[in-house]
């Protein structure tokens, strides 16, 4: 069994007026309207919006967070009425405030999407979706949840580092569960990137650009100012370099005790984070001859996995199709549904049938 991966960039924007003769698939035009108001959401939001935002870590009461959560369902739904289990999560810094709210949005009433379903003509249509259960849970956890129970199967004890544009999350689990010690939440890859920001704006006009479009520029290490093209990728290394001395080496060296050592020898980079090579180097350099410093393959994807992998659990093999993993992040929002595929021999399937014990596992 295979599973299915959406994303979209963790932005909107209002726009009151229905956009027309746009061709791309609904992930790619995602406009909502909510309380007689429209919203651009995601790539559209950067495309055709003047200034994307979303507020770093916002809570489920707030708009932005509702608009995203609403978006992944209907990418997750195929813009189809019916029935879905839902699992999501939070950074463990608001886990405990943001868990009650996320219940309060998804569980008290059945989610009501309108939304923009024919661009070519102008046209409107409705989605009712029923949340017929929804699992809260740390981001920390997803992400072991999907190593663990997703292909790499890892049943051992290992470091774990989720990587994300708000917040890092850190941990090491063990057969037996995490070690509390050793679970801390600090500031994420926007540190680097608001860091990059300031250098710019010293020397440059950066118009209306914010750290959401920046972080768009940051990613693919160039970005335009004034119709010139400017190459960032040295700038890029030298910001994550201080991101990594300044944040992340000292957090590990006070969660990470030489004990620790003593009971794992490889570390997971999980996260967006975890695809820039030069913020690899360094963890590769601190750990070496300690732990074998280890990038999954989707490595970026991980935490909504793992709560994909939760929610199969509630559905079983029966109704596998109705299980979502909603990684409402701070710059992507991921959804993970199961792929509409058979997996071939030479694929170790997602999930075995002895995967599907009880939810409470």
């Amino acid at each position: 069994m295979e599973t299915k991966f959406s994303s979209i960039p963790s932005v909107i924007e209002r726009h009151d007026k229905p956009l027309t003769q746009l061709t791309a698939s609904l992930e790619k035009r995602i406009q909502l309207f909510d309380a007689g108001a429209g919203f651009l959401v995601g790539d559209v939001a950067l495309s055709q919006g003047q200034v994307p935002y979303r507020n770093i870590n916002s809570s489920p009461s707030d708009l932005d967070y509702q608009l995203l959560a609403k978006a992944g369902l209907l990418l997750a739904s195929g813009a189809k009425s019916g029935e879905l289990v839902v699992t999501t999560g939070f950074p463990s810094a608001v886990f405990d405030l943001f868990k009650l709210q996320a219940e309060k949005f998804f569980s008290v009433r059945d989610v009501i999407i309108e939304y923009n379903s024919d661009t070519l003509n102008g046209g409107r249509s409705r989605v009712q979706l029923t949340i017929s259960h929804l699992e809260v849970m740390s981001e920390i956890l997803g992400c072991i949840n999907a190593i663990r129970k997703g292909p790499l199967a890892d049943d051992g004890n290992f470091f774990i580092l989720s990587l994300g544009y708000g917040t890092c999350e850190t941990a090491l689990s063990t057969a037996e569960g995490p070690i509390s010690r050793t679970c801390t939440s600090v500031p994420g890859l926007r540190h680097a990137v608001n860091t990059l920001h300031d250098e710019l704006n010293t020397s440059y006009y950066l118009s209306m650009k914010n750290e959401h479009m920046i972080n768009q520029s940051f990613q693919r290490g160039d970005i335009v100012i004034g119709r010139k093209r400017m190459n960032l990728l040295n700038a890029r290394s030298t910001h994550l370099a201080s991101y990594y001395n300044e944040v992340l080496s000292p957090a590990m060296r006070k969660a990470f005790m030489d004990i620790d050592f003593e009971k794992a020898d490889r570390l997971y980079l999980v996260g967006g984070g975890a695809l820039y090579p030069e913020l690899v180097g360094h963890f590769q350099q601190e750990f070496e001859g300690v732990l074998d410093v280890i990038v999954p393959e989707g490595a970026n994807n991980f935490a909504s996995l793992g709560y994909f992998l939760r929610s199969a659990l509630w559905c079983g093999p029966n109704h596998i199709e109705r299980a979502v993993g909603l990684d409402v992040g701070n710059a992507y929002t991921v959804i993970s549904t199961v792929a509409d595929v058979v997996s071939t021999e030479t694929k170790k399937p997602l999930i075995s049938e002895a995967s599907f014990l009880t939810a409470e596992d």
